[in-house]
């Protein structure tokens, strides 16, 4: 049997299984505190057929949804007696409310369904999360890694899914200017930025790999590089289409971009700042010429600029 098939229909025999959470259509009258949860913020939401606002929403209301996050997260029966949740009354905000003293299963259900919603705008399915949140590989029993820094780093990743594409080095040459990293505080009511330059007195050589993700219509990339000491430097992670990484498309977007390329050079606009709008404007027509529909990375990394 396909494996994301055995995942769906194992998924979908879990769910059936397990008992009610405290959710409610309405808030409790007694509660200690309160987080709000919105499944409805525009400004950061991948547009999808699957990831309407009203749809994550009655997911997350969903009682099962609830009793997959803790069990993930460790939270016992005992500890979601403590909390209840709820959507707002003629609004679309989703409450999660303490009940009691106990903190733990608030703290933790608040961030788990912030990142589940979360993952749900980036573009992940339902299935995809569901299989994440049934199949946790614990990070101390993966052998590679830099996929295990990356799950370490990462929540609600399906490991299974993860492939690896490209490994590799780099060097930071010395006297050159290998990273600038600024960070911004509030001292006394005041805002300090504060930057800090690495400038190599020897050569480092900095190790990197990357991985890719199918997930319906869109693709993952995790990039992770490590310092010269073997530490974490950062995980970076973008999306494309998914028809990137489909073999059978594999040739005619190459000849796509290939195309695109020429064009470009021959009308002056190759290699000119922001001229990567201009070559994913010529991909996409020429793509949709031949019956396929592209989306660019600017669609679906709204939040990136790109020039």
């Amino acid at each position: 049997m396909n494996a994301r098939l055995s995942t769906i229909i194992c998924v979908g025999h879990f769910l059936r299984c397990i008992c009610s959470a405290q959710v409610s259509s309405t808030p409790p009258r007694n509660w200690t505190s309160a987080a709000p949860i919105n499944a409805g913020w525009e400004v950061s939401r991948l547009k999808l057929s699957h990831n309407s606002p009203e749809v994550v929403r009655r997911e997350i209301l969903d009682t099962n949804t609830g009793r997959l996050i803790a069990k993930y997260s460790g939270l016992t029966d005992k500890d979601l007696v403590t909390v209840q949740v709820s959507q707002e009354p003629g609004s679309s905000w989703v409450q999660v409310y303490q009940l009691g003293k106990s903190e733990r299963a608030f703290k933790v259900l608040s961030d788990q369904l912030r990142n589940y919603v979360r993952a749900r705008q980036e573009g992940h399915t339902i299935v995809f999360l569901l299989a994440a949140l049934t199949n946790r590989a614990e990070p101390s029993t993966i052998s590679d890694p830099d996929l295990r820094t990356i799950v370490t780093n990462r929540t609600l990743l399906t490991v299974s899914w993860l492939n690896k594409a490209e490994c590799g080095t780099m060097t930071n040459k010395a006297g050159n200017v290998a990273s600038r990293t600024t960070s911004i505080r509030v001292v006394d009511g005041r805002t300090v930025t504060n930057e800090t330059t690495h400038i190599p007195q020897v050569d480092e050589v900095c190790r990197w790999a990357s991985y890719t993700l199918v997930d319906g219509e869109v693709g993952w990339r995790y990039f992770v590089k490590f310092k010269a000491d073997g530490s974490l430097d950062y995980i970076h992670d973008s999306r494309c289409d998914a028809k990137e990484y489909d073999a059978k498309y594999r040739k005619v977007i190459k000849a796509a971009e290939d195309e695109a390329h020429a064009e470009m050079k021959r009308n002056g606009s190759f290699g000119g700042f922001g001229s990567v709008h201009t070559f994913w404007h010529l991909k996409k027509e020429m793509l949709k010429a031949k019956g396929i529909e592209w989306r660019s990375p600017a669609e679906l990394n709204p939040n990136t600029c790109y020039d």
